[in-house]
C-alpha cells in the first residue's frame, strides 16, 4: 500500500511540475509578442514607401490586452486577445483615426488583414507572421529596434 501511494504522489507531482513547465513557456512565448512590430508585407506583397510621412507597424502590450499602431498613414488601437497555447491571436474594438492621406492603398490592406487575423507564428524572436482562420499568411512583421 505503501508503494501505490508514492507512486501515486510521484504521479502527481510529476504532473504539477509539467503543467507548470507549460504554463511558464506559453506566459514566455506570448509576452515576445511585446513591443513594436514593423509591417514588411500585405498578403504577400512588400510594403514599400508610401507618399505618406509614417511607417507602417503594429505595436503589443500583453499586460494591458492592447495594441496601437500606423497604417502608414492613419494610428489605430484595440485590443488583443492572444493565447500563445493555441497560437491565437485577434483585436477587438479597433478605432482609428481619420486623416487624409496621399496613399490609401496600404491603410486598407493594413486594416483588412488586421480584421481578418485569427493566429500568429513567431519566427525567433525578430520575425512575426498573422494568419486568417485558413492559415493564410496576412501580414509579415519584423521587431522594430528601439
Amino acid at each position: 500500500m505503501k508503494k501505490v501511494f508514492v507512486a501515486l504522489c510521484m504521479t502527481g507531482l510529476v504532473a504539477a511540475v509539467t503543467s507548470c513547465k507549460t504554463s511558464n513557456n506559453a506566459a514566455t512565448s506570448t509576452s515576445e509578442l511585446n513591443g513594436e512590430w514593423k509591417i514588411t508585407e500585405v498578403n504577400g506583397q512588400n510594403i514599400t514607401k508610401t507618399k505618406n510621412p509614417n511607417e507602417a507597424f503594429i505595436g503589443f502590450d500583453v499586460a494591458k490586452k492592447s495594441m496601437y499602431g500606423s497604417t502608414s498613414c492613419n494610428r489605430f488601437f484595440g485590443e488583443l486577445n492572444a493565447d500563445a497555447n493555441k497560437g491565437t491571436i485577434s483585436f477587438g474594438n479597433v478605432g482609428i483615426t481619420r486623416m487624409m492621406c496621399e496613399d490609401i492603398k496600404t491603410e486598407e490592406q493594413v486594416l483588412k488583414a488586421v480584421n481578418e487575423t485569427k493566429s500568429y507564428e513567431l519566427k525567433g524572436s525578430k520575425k512575426l507572421t498573422l494568419k486568417s482562420a485558413d492559415g493564410k499568411v496576412l501580414m509579415t512583421l519584423q521587431k522594430r529596434n528601439k
